[in-house]
C-alpha cells in the first residue's frame, strides 16, 4: 500500500540556479492494494509532495497554480520542471481557464498536452550534482533494510537483481545515485577533475550492462575514466573486502604498484555498496580478460 516511485524534479526559482532533485511520487492506492483497509474513504490517487529540498524557503503559496512539466529525457529518464504561477502573474487566468476546461473529476488540476510559451525550460546538465530529498533517501534506506540482508546464497543473480529493485532505476538514475553515493569522487583515487559541464567521473557497472547487468546502484562504482577503462578490460577487480586486485600480468607495472591492495571508498549506506554477488561475477568473468566487453548471449 502507498507505493512510491523516484522522480527527478527541477524547481524553477526566479532568483537562483535550478538543480536536479530526486523526490518521490506517492501512490495512495487503498482501493487496489491487497490489504484490510478499515477507513471509510479508500483512495486511488497519485501525489507529489513538496519537501525541504524542493521548497526550503516556502516559495509556494496557497492559491498558486503549479505547472508540472515533462521537459526532457536523459538516457530514458524523465525529467520534470516545477514552475509556480502566483495569482499576480498575468498568465494566471490562462492557466485557470485550462484547468476549468480540461479538469479531471476531482477538480483543481488538469492534464494539458500543449506548449505554454511563458513556462521557462530548465537547462539540464547531466554532470550537475543532484540532491536527494529526505523522503527519497528514506525510501532507499527502507529498500536497503528490507532487501540487502536478504539471504541470497541459493538465489540466482537475476533473482537477487529483481529482489534489490532493479526496475526502480534506469541508466540516468543509476548514474545519479552511484555518483551521489560516492560523493562525486572516484572510489579509488578520491579525486575528480571538474570544470563547468565537464567531469572525468563515470558510473561503472560491476556486472556489465552488456552481460545483462542491471541499473542497480549496488552494481555500480564511481570511477575516473581511466580506471573505468581498466576495470572494464579486467586489468583489476575488487575483492569482498573492497580491496583492489590488480592482474598479476601487470606486476612490475606502475599501475600494479600504485593500486594493488588499495582499499576503495565505500558508501555509508549499505544498499549503495558494491554487492558481493556482482563483485564475484566481475572476478569470474571480467578480471584478467584484457578485452572489450561484449554482449553475453544466453
Amino acid at each position: 500500500m502507498n507505493d512510491k516511485a523516484l522522480l527527478t524534479v527541477i524547481a524553477m526559482f526566479p532568483d537562483k540556479q535550478s538543480e536536479r532533485i530526486i523526490c518521490t511520487l506517492d501512490f495512495h492506492n487503498q482501493k487496489h492494494a491487497e490489504i484490510n483497509y478499515w477507513g471509510n474513504n479508500p483512495r486511488d490517487e497519485i501525489r507529489f509532495y513538496l519537501n525541504n529540498s524542493i521548497d526550503p524557503d516556502l516559495y509556494y503559496k496557497t492559491g498558486d497554480i503549479v505547472v508540472f512539466e515533462k521537459v526532457e529525457k536523459i538516457d530514458g529518464d524523465s525529467i520534470y520542471s516545477l514552475t509556480r504561477i502566483p495569482q499576480s502573474n498575468p498568465n494566471y487566468n490562462t492557466l485557470d481557464t485550462i484547468i476549468r476546461d480540461h479538469t479531471a473529476s476531482w477538480g483543481g488540476h488538469a492534464l494539458y498536452n500543449g506548449e505554454l510559451d511563458f513556462i521557462k525550460k530548465p537547462l539540464i546538465n547531466e554532470n550537475e550534482i543532484i540532491t536527494v530529498s529526505d523522503k527519497a533517501a528514506s525510501v532507499i534506506n527502507q529498500v536497503s533494510d528490507d532487501l540487502v540482508h536478504k539471504e541470497d546464497e541459493n538465489d540466482e543473480v537475476t533473482e537477487i537483481e529483481n529482489a534489490l529493485g532493479a526496475n526502480f532505476f534506469n541508466s540516468s538514475s543509476f548514474r545519479d545515485f552511484v555518483l551521489n553515493a560516492y560523493g562525486y569522487r572516484c572510489a579509488i583515487t578520491r579525486k575528480v577533475i571538474r570544470y563547468k559541464d565537464f567531469i572525468n567521473l563515470e558510473a561503472a557497472h560491476v556486472k556489465p550492462n552488456a552481460h545483462n547487468g542491471k541499473y542497480l546502484p549496488c552494481n555500480g562504482i564511481a570511477l575516473s575514466r581511466d580506471l573505468h577503462f581498466a576495470f572494464d578490460k579486467g586489468f583489476f577487480t575488487i575483492d569482498d573486502n573492497h580491496r583492489v586486485l590488480v592482474a598479476p600480468e601487470l606486476e612490475g607495472n606502475e599501475f600494479y604498484e600504485e593500486y594493488n591492495g588499495h582499499e576503495i571508498f565505500v558508501p555509508s549506506v549499505e544498499y549503495f555498496r558494491p554487492h558481493p554477488v556482482f563483485l564475484d561475477y566481475h572476478r569470474k568473468n571480467i578480471y584478467r580478460s584484457f578485452q572489450q566487453i561484449r554482449k553475453n548471449i544466453i
